[in-house]
């Protein structure tokens, strides 16, 4: 069968062994043990220790149990979204059953992070197999995602909503590098629904959801455009089909979205009202832009009264060396996981490979308002919560590359990575 014309043809690898079915349950059963006991030993200790769990209950984290109370209670009437437009309702409504069950406990509370990382580990893992960068370099990864400080913070230290994130996004990459290869409109509707969901879970959701269809809209204009390969359908259906999928998911986004922008319609007549957050893109400072007011107060227009060019230049160059470079290497380990996703953005452009690259441009796409705002946004929470799964799927690829190669100098051979059921397939 010839390559379909939407579908790059795969980078020949030799001969493959299929991973027996068992080796990969035994892998994933390790992860998850490894990733219970860690969690769950360092959730019991934060619990334990009064400062510890005064900590993982304050601040932010009230804020959603006290969302959370309100829907256990039944009322989903959004009504909160009158005093805290910047929160979202997606992590108030899973922490709503165990508010429901258990009350305020922080362990019970805890837990939902648990499942949420759980949840993210085997996607994760099925994941990476499916894309076919291969079991060892599937099982370090999850590895480099089990033992991350951040991650393991956020998950059994904190009641935030960065393990949601990251899942969204997980689950978004995922759809995109399938639609990327394939062209499935299957794969694109679920993209903009992982978007969606995620715009549940975070305000800066919204712009992952117009990142994630406007890349891949170009992708698909430059397909159309300059098409590879014999083609199996007219040029008028083509179009067609993709004005169709495009138009599904955009109407799939606003309609799993409908819990965030329909209350702030209702209450602010604004539907992408998010109050003080608004502030920070135009203020210089945390203090300055978190007024705790429903409404944000600043605007580029001041910003652009107050700043000359040369200042609009020095905070984007600030905000690249932060949010690139500073804050992913704050820990030794995690330094070694930014190094190899680094290798990998390197990788996809050497090897050509254009679901990669695609991905590397979304990264950027996608942090344009963190490097933005990472001036007058305190520690490495946001910045590095973006950042994280990327970096996840760029290390896998860069060990996809590397792994190979090692094994072909050692003594015995190891099994070969799986074939991709993402890749086209080629005439013998």
């Amino acid at each position: 069968m010839a390559t379909s014309p939407s579908t790059p043809a795969p980078v020949a690898t030799g001969p493959r062994k299929a991973v027996p079915h068992f080796v990969r349950w035994l892998c994933l059963s390790f992860l998850v043990l490894i990733y219970l006991v860690l969690n769950v030993l360092i959730l019991r200790h934060t619990v334990a220790d009064p400062h510890l769990a005064e900590k993982m209950g304050a601040k932010d984290s009230r804020q959603y149990v006290e969302i959370a109370r309100d829907f256990a209670r039944g009322d989903f009437s959004m009504s909160y979204v009158q005093n805290m437009p910047h929160r979202q309702p997606l992590y108030p409504l899973l922490l709503a059953p165990a508010v429901k069950v258990w009350g305020g406990d922080l362990f019970h509370l805890g837990c939902v992070n648990l499942v949420v990382g759980l949840t993210l580990l085997v996607c994760l893992f099925w994941g990476l197999l499916r894309l076919s960068l291969g079991l060892p370099a599937a099982v370090i990864t999850c590895l480099a995602f089990i033992a991350n400080p951040f991650i393991v913070d956020k998950i059994s230290c904190r009641l935030m909503t960065e393990p949601v994130h990251a899942l969204c996004v997980v689950v978004l990459i995922l759809f995109f590098l399938a639609y990327a290869v394939r062209g499935n409109p299957l794969c694109l509707l679920g993209a903009a629904a992982a978007g969606g969901v995620d715009y549940l879970a975070r305000t800066n959701g919204l712009f992952t959801i117009a990142a994630t269809l406007g890349i891949l809209a170009l992708w698909d204009l430059r397909r159309l455009l300059w098409p590879k390969g014999e083609q199996t359908t007219s040029n008028r259906r083509r179009w067609a089909v993709v004005l169709v999928s495009y138009l599904g998911a955009v109407l799939l986004a606003a309609f799993v979205t409908i819990p965030v922008w329909l209350p702030r319609y209702h209450y602010f007549r604004d539907p992408f009202h998010v109050g003080y957050l608004s502030n920070f893109m135009w203020v210089d400072s945390y203090e300055e832009g978190h007024t705790g007011r429903v409404v944000g107060e600043f605007t580029w227009k001041d910003y652009e009264k107050t700043h000359d060019l040369r200042e609009f230049v020095d905070r984007w160059e600030q905000g690249f060396y932060r949010v690139y470079y500073d804050i992913p290497r704050h820990a030794e380990h995690v330094r070694i996981l930014y190094f190899l996703a680094v290798i990998g953005v390197i990788f996809a452009f050497v090897k050509r490979r254009p679901e990669y690259c695609l991905l590397a441009v979304f990264l950027f796409i996608q942090l344009l308002p963190v490097v933005w705002t990472s001036i007058n946004t305190p520690g490495p929470r946001v910045a590095y919560g973006t950042l994280f799964p990327f970096e996840l799927f760029f290390c896998a690829w860069a060990l996809g590359c590397f792994l190979p190669l090692i094994a072909k100098r050692l003594p015995w051979r190891p099994v070969d990575r799986l074939p991709s059921k993402m890749e086209g397939t080629v005439s013998s």
